[in-house]
């Protein structure tokens, strides 16, 4: 196998002869961007394209100017690691720890800090376990992070959406609604995960990883983070299997394992019939033409992910038929997939899914209650402005129009209600509220909101 070469490193992007290098390159001078960071990710990115190449001697990529560039993206208001050095104390003598970060990671005495675990708490009244990194561990975990980027991006599957540039959540919406929508893919599959992050088989990983990159050095510095302790309750817990939730590199490691375990695999076996996956993170769906196909598919997956140590809930996991005949549905990424009636005639419809409306609904009533006396009412609009923007810029889809309606009425009303308790004194009558809205409004006008659109026009 050919492998990545230490001389080569510094190779200027000019002397490739590759068309992708070259567009690589004439958009970086187009915009300004020929610094050498941009080079040194893109010449990772170029090699990658390569399905045979093995990288070795990635611990060169780590060096001063990388971590300016990881210290750069890092927001610094994050909530701080047990060692309580906050990314501006860390910035005081910024090049020479940087120097020393460098010097430690390339002697092989560098040793991440046991993470701090904050438990975040669920719409389902649950909670879910964040790993709170120290900001230096931070810096080489975006360093990580980015390296693998380049490496296995160009080895993903079309319909892997999440954590992946350009590939967000309305995308794989998008990748669901028009494998469906002309009704030849009726047979469903939609699969959940049990705890899935914290299932990650290390071995196997390391082994998945081992196929691209020969570096043991730098597969150590990931076994190192993988490893590194979890202080929970005050005790420091070591961690045997499982990426740590909030980890920079975890998403990514994510998506390396479930390209291997789900995407290359539903891929040989099963889309040459034009079937589709289309796979958010761990969310994954996926669409058949024959019954029979979804039924043995379901049965070969559990096989499959118990070979690499995940389990499916099966509370969760199911086939099911979504046709225009049947008043079936399924959820995914918040959204409803269902049909219905539309000028008479039937068509695939999204809507904003009932749990996460409901959700969404508590979370504005509970925030608004906590914040009413806390600060001045024009800041206060202007967050709630700000809240119900951020919900139409996601569930925003024309077809959604119903929904929409009503969570901005619930939330008006909601508003309405908790800042009349402010005081023992009302603020306002409804009517006197009504014209506060005209006048400096939440929403812009109805008619004039920039809804997305799904329907037949778009070729698939």
């Amino acid at each position: 196998m050919p492998k990545e070469q230490r001389g080569r490193q510094d190779q200027d992007l000019a002397t490739s002869t590759s068309s992708l290098y070259r567009g690589v390159h004439s958009k970086q001078i187009a915009t300004g961007l020929t610094d050498l960071s941009q080079s040194r990710w893109a010449r990772i990115g170029l090699k990658a394209q390569s399905k045979h190449f093995v990288f070795e001697n990635l611990l060169t990529h780590f060096h001063v100017d990388s971590f300016k560039e990881a210290f750069k993206a890092l927001d610094g208001s994050k909530a701080l690691g047990v060692d309580g050095i906050s990314k501006s104390e860390y910035g005081k003598n910024l090049e020479e720890n940087l120097f020393n970060l460098e010097v430690k990671v390339k002697n092989g005495s560098y040793k991440p800090k046991p993470k701090r675990e904050v438990l975040i708490p669920k719409a389902n009244g649950k909670t879910r376990p964040i790993a709170i990194t120290c900001f230096e561990d931070k810096l080489v975990d975006w360093v990580v992070g980015k390296i693998l980027t380049q490496i296995y991006e160009p080895l993903f599957i079309r319909n892997s959406f999440g954590y992946r540039p350009g590939r967000s959540a309305h995308k794989a919406i998008e990748a669901c609604y028009y494998s469906l929508f002309k009704n030849q893919r009726k047979n469903v599959v939609e699969i959940d995960f049990s705890n899935f992050f914290n299932t990650i088989s290390h071995r196997k990983l390391m082994k998945i990883l081992g196929r691209k990159i020969s570096d043991n050095k730098f597969k150590g510095l990931i076994g190192r983070f993988m490893k590194g302790g979890l202080i929970s309750h005050g005790e420091n817990i070591p961690s045997e299997i499982g990426t740590p939730q909030g980890s920079i590199m975890s998403p990514i490691l994510a998506n390396i394992y479930l390209n291997e375990v789900l995407d290359q695999w539903f891929l040989e076996n099963y889309a040459s019939c034009n079937n589709v996956i289309v796979r958010y993170a761990d969310d994954a769906v996926f669409f058949f033409k024959k019954e029979d196909d979804s039924i043995r598919f379901l049965q070969d997956l559990a096989l499959r992910v118990g070979k690499f140590g995940l389990k499916l809930n099966e509370d969760k996991t199911r086939t099911l038929i979504l046709g225009k005949d049947k008043h079936n549905s399924f959820n995914f990424l918040g959204f409803t997939f269902y049909w219905g009636k539309q000028q008479k005639k039937k068509m695939l419809k999204v809507k904003t899914q009932k749990e996460k409306l409901v959700s969404a609904f508590r979370e504005w009533d509970v925030w608004i209650k906590n914040i009413r006396n806390r600060t001045k009412l024009s800041t206060i609009w202007k967050l709630a402005k700000s809240k119900i923007v951020g919900h139409f810029n996601y569930y925003g889809y024309a077809m959604n129009n119903l929904k929409l309606h009503y969570f901005y009425r619930k939330a008006i009303q909601s508003l309405f209600k908790w800042l009349n308790r402010r005081s023992q004194k009302r603020s306002y009558s409804w009517d006197g509220f009504k014209e506060r809205i005209r006048n400096f409004p939440l929403v812009e006008p109805w008619e004039s909101l920039k809804l997305k659109q799904l329907g037949s026009n778009y070729v698939y």
